[in-house]
């Protein structure tokens, strides 16, 4: 099938393929509710780096990151070695080369930072995050990362002054409050402690770490019920985790209830034996592989994002595509690529990845409107129709999928009474004047004259300088 020209498109299809390009816009991605990120666009890496952004992909969690086989362990298969050793240069030489084309770009620079914190390279990361925030001194994140390496190293001092650098600059950075308790504690300051302790369980109320810097701030303080109290809510929290039975065993020992105190310090043994055990025997290659893997694909869609701002399309299409088939769930990625595609008028492109996030994420009613889109720009109206109508399913309060389905309707000239029932329920749900003039079309398509021209009236006193509003009018008064 030969595809029309999408600039000879009826508005109504072009607004929508705008629609399309807007809602995936990786240009507009941060500023779409932005959570405060680390120092890359979104990059989701652990081993103690700053808390990233959780667009589509949550970041892994430093407690999880494969640890070095034990002594006498059973070794990996060389080829799992060679997969994991040779993700982990490619995220380098992604990252390096980011920076050598972006050299004044702060986010290029802190990705370096991030991705040699993720391996250790712990005096690598403090250069590049020093740089980052040379570049940009707004970098809260940055900031954040230079804080929780001078932390791991015992720096308190160093660490509390760019704890309070990131609190300057963002406030609301989640994960902040809780790390810079900690330091305070080593620092002999309880009562500061508990301040951002209590900060931070604003962001993150059911995390059993904020009880346990609680319950530590009160043994400082000789606090020691209140230190109860807290580990008790740690261990609700999570029963099965062994730190809270060694802060409650400490607190009542200094409560001088030994019974108690030996009751939870044989408790905690139990329960870490367990978890050492748990530990032991989880780790496998494979989560070596899969571990490595995820920061490759997150580096890849950050690379891909930044050669997109600085309008290098080709390559940030390189990045997406690579990410994609790192990961066939990964959903940011494809959205990128659907954006891109769609800028391009590569709709069957676009259409491809569409698909895909249709079958990685099926309850998401804007995948399929977002396909529906596609769908008629290639002449698949049936297809279109189909799309629409599961949009509409799976969100019925949303006015999108109606205002959608029935300009296809009117478009195709098909099922006339259907397209106006719906567009009467569009201006139920939403009384907006291109409404009342979709709904004048669906009259007109059904016949109904007299009510076309009381919907456009209508149209018009809600928007008296829509010219197109105006012009359907003159038309449909011609006709009568």
């Amino acid at each position: 099938m030969i595809v029309r020209d999408h600039r000879v498109w009826p508005l109504w299809v072009r607004a929508a393929v705008a629609a399309v390009a807007m809602a995936g816009a990786v240009s507009a991605a941060r500023a779409a509710d932005p959570p405060p990120q680390a120092p890359t666009p979104g990059v989701a890496l652990p081993a103690e780096a700053p808390p990233p952004a959780p667009a589509d992909v949550k970041p892994a969690d430093p407690a999880t990151r494969p640890q070095a086989p034990a002594a006498g362990q059973e070794q990996v298969p060389d080829d799992r070695q060679r997969m994991e050793a040779a993700r982990r240069e490619e995220t380098f030489e992604v990252a390096r080369q980011l920076a050598k084309d972006f050299p004044t770009d702060s986010n290029a620079i802190g990705l370096m930072g991030t991705v040699c914190n993720a391996y250790n390279q712990t005096a690598e990361a403090i250069v590049w995050w020093q740089k980052c925030v040379e570049v940009d001194p707004r970098r809260a994140d940055a900031y954040f990362g230079l804080a929780t390496i001078a932390q791991k190293k015992s720096e308190y001092r160093k660490a509390e002054e760019f704890w309070r650098k990131a609190q300057e600059i963002e406030p609301n950075l989640p994960g902040m409050y809780g790390r810079y308790a900690e330091t305070l504690l080593n620092l002999g300051k309880p009562e500061e402690a508990m301040a951002a302790v209590m900060k931070e369980i604003r962001f993150t109320p059911d995390d059993m770490t904020n009880y346990l810097r609680l319950g530590q701030a009160h043994l400082q303080l000789k606090e020691y019920d209140k230190a109860v109290a807290a580990y008790e809510k740690a261990r609700g929290l999570s029963p099965g985790h062994s730190k809270p039975y060694y802060g409650l065993a400490a607190a009542w020992a200094r409560l001088g209830q030994a019974d108690k105190a030996k009751e939870y310090s044989e408790q905690f043994r139990k329960i870490r034996a367990e978890e050492d055990k748990v530990a032991v025997a989880g780790r496998n290659v494979a989560d070596d592989v899969a571990w490595v893997t995820k920061n490759l694909v997150q580096v890849r869609v950050d690379a891909g994002e930044l050669n997109f701002t600085y309008g290098r399309p080709e390559k940030a299409e390189e990045h997406w595509r690579r990410a994609a088939a790192l990961d066939p769930k990964h959903t940011a990625c494809r959205r990128a690529l659907i954006d891109l595609y769609v800028r391009a008028g590569r709709a069957r492109q676009a259409l491809t990845f569409s698909e895909q996030l249709r079958a990685i994420d099926p309850r998401n009613a804007a995948y399929h409107l977002g396909a529906a889109v596609l769908l008629v720009q290639l002449e698949r109206f049936d297809a279109a129709e189909e799309a629409a109508r599961k949009a509409i399913d799976l969100e019925p309060n949303d006015p999108k999928g109606y205002l959608f389905l029935v300009r296809l309707l009117v478009f195709r000239k098909q099922n006339p009474a259907e397209a106006l029932a719906l567009a009467r329920k569009l201006v139920e749900m939403k009384p907006a004047a291109e409404h009342y003039g979709l709904l004048g079309d669906a009259c007109r398509l059904s016949g109904d004259l007299a009510g076309a021209r009381a919907a456009l009236e209508r149209a018009m006193q809600l928007d008296p300088g829509n010219a197109q509003i105006r012009a359907a009018y003159a038309q449909l008064k011609e006709r009568e």
